[in-house]
């Protein structure tokens, strides 16, 4: 039987009280708390849980990587109340017809400040209530809590996945299986604890290992490069976080412990790989998985080095086969199935995951080669990738179109300098609305990432002959 959340921090506590279990990177500098500190603080915070609201609702928790952030999530989990994890950077929480508030919160809690931009019906609780002074109620079991995440919505509005806390100890001990996690091990997560990624890759995996966990409060270059000259052995990043570091540091080789360099969020381009690898020393690999799935394939270090644009082997627990209802592209990729052991309980609002005899339908055109390797030929995602953010496009159109004189709108993403995208918007606009006035509306809905970075006004929206808004036309005719 695994150990609980619970039994691996009195583990670390007993075993290395004073070794740091977690620092936190901000522009004035580094927090720690030792495992002995993470342990008691987890402990008093599961305790305080019982006085929280006892909605029938999840408790959505505001995620900025803080210790206080990371210290409430453990101890909520240890508490068995259901968390919906969010990240700090989000519009969510004012947007009353988002997944977020559909689900009906029993509270939120999240860092000091962000009351105001939180809906006035939901009650609202800062970390520092549930992580101040000790508390002497009983302690609570440990019982089969759920951790929520939002998907990226990439056909509609963003839904909520449900797994088990199992689900997330057991997702550590994949990473920690494949990479050889050790206590010994630094693990620089520069991405939200609010993602997968994120979460079971670095949370999860430290948790499980032992290793101390590198959080960053917020993307900062300068703060990124410290925690690599800190002792950083394993770094999680996306590719455009690896395309700064190989944009901003200089052409000679970076001094720092790396052994291990991950990426997902989306492709990283063989230009960025190189770059980026050349200039940390260890080769990146990426990883593929899901909100839904947990990991599916990744590569890792070996002597024989993997082929281009292959995101590796099936991670362990994986079986896996080609939807039978789809031909085969010519060069053998077909729609991927997957059955995992890290396998999501289903959506909020329905009881059963979608499956197909048990496997998951990934919707991606996946090449699987004789030696196993992993070819991701195409994403069924239509999402907009900026800078490692998935941005759901109907979302954007949603709130935007609420503006009284958007007639119409398609918001889509397209390619700009690099490999990055950039979010589009195709308006057709009634009354005197300029580009300038509809900008400032959006800057007062959405979050900066989440505002179009260029705004098309057309007469009409270019349709295919089922009536649905051509993007492909939209793309080559604003080129």
């Amino acid at each position: 039987m695994k150990p609980s959340i619970l039994d691996l921090l009195h583990r670390h506590a007993e075993k290395s009280p004073g070794t740091v279990a977690m620092s936190v990177g901000t522009p004035t500098g580094w927090e720690s708390v030792t495992w002995a500190q993470l342990c008691d603080a987890a402990s008093a915070v599961a305790r305080r849980a019982r006085g929280l609201p006892a909605g029938a609702g999840p408790v959505v928790l505001v995620v900025d990587n803080s210790i206080a952030c990371v210290t409430v999530l453990l101890g909520l989990a240890i508490a068995s109340r259901e968390v919906l994890l969010v990240e700090s950077a989000n519009s969510y929480l004012a947007d009353e017809q988002s997944a977020v508030l559909r689900a009906a919160p029993s509270c939120v809690v999240g860092p000091e400040g962000l009351a105001t931009s939180v809906s006035t019906r939901l009650t609202y609780l800062s970390f520092g209530e549930l992580t101040a002074g000790p508390s002497r109620a009983p302690a609570p079991g440990e019982g089969g809590s759920m951790i929520h995440q939002l998907t990226s919505g990439s056909t509609g509005e963003p839904r909520i996945v449900r797994h088990s806390v199992d689900n997330m100890v057991r997702g550590g001990h994949i990473y920690r299986e494949v990479h050889g996690l050790t206590d010994a091990d630094s693990v620089f997560v520069t991405v939200p604890l609010a993602h997968s990624f994120g979460l079971i890759g670095g949370l999860a995996a430290a948790l499980v290992s032992g290793a101390r966990l590198l959080t960053l409060n917020r993307f900062n270059l300068r703060v990124l490069v410290a925690g690599l000259h800190d002792g950083a052995t394993v770094m999680l990043s996306t590719p455009l976080g690896y395309e700064l570091i190989a944009a901003a540091s200089s052409p000679a080789r970076q001094e720092n412990s790396l052994r291990l360099a991950l990426s997902s969020g989306g492709p990283l381009s063989e230009r960025v790989a190189a770059t980026a690898s050349h200039r940390l020393g260890v080769r990146i690999h990426q990883v593929y998985g899901s909100t839904e799935t947990g990991l599916v394939a990744c590569a890792y270090d070996r002597a024989e080095p993997w082929p281009d644009g292959s995101v590796g082997r099936f991670a362990p627990g994986v079986e896996w086969r080609m939807a039978d209802d789809d031909a085969t592209t010519q060069d053998g990729a077909g729609r991927l199935l997957v059955r995992t052991s890290t396998m999501f309980d289903g959506y909020l609002d329905s009881a059963a995951p979608d499956a197909c005899s048990g496997f998951y339908d990934t919707g991606d055109l996946v090449r699987v080669d004789e030696r196993g390797h992993v070819f991701v030929v195409a994403r069924k995602n239509t999402f907009v990738n900026v800078g490692g953010r998935k941005v759901n496009p109907r979302r954007i159109e949603r709130l935007i179109a609420e503006h009284r004189e958007v007639a119409e709108i398609a918001v889509y993403g397209a390619g700009s300098e690099g490999d990055e995208q950039e979010i589009h918007a195709a308006v057709v606009l009634t009354g005197s609305t300029g580009v300038a006035e509809l900008l400032r509306f959006c800057r007062s809905r959405l979050m900066p990432y989440e505002v179009p970075h260029r705004v098309h006004v057309v007469s009409e929206l270019p349709r295919t002959a089922l009536g649905k808004v051509s993007v492909p036309r939209l793309i080559q005719e604003r080129a």
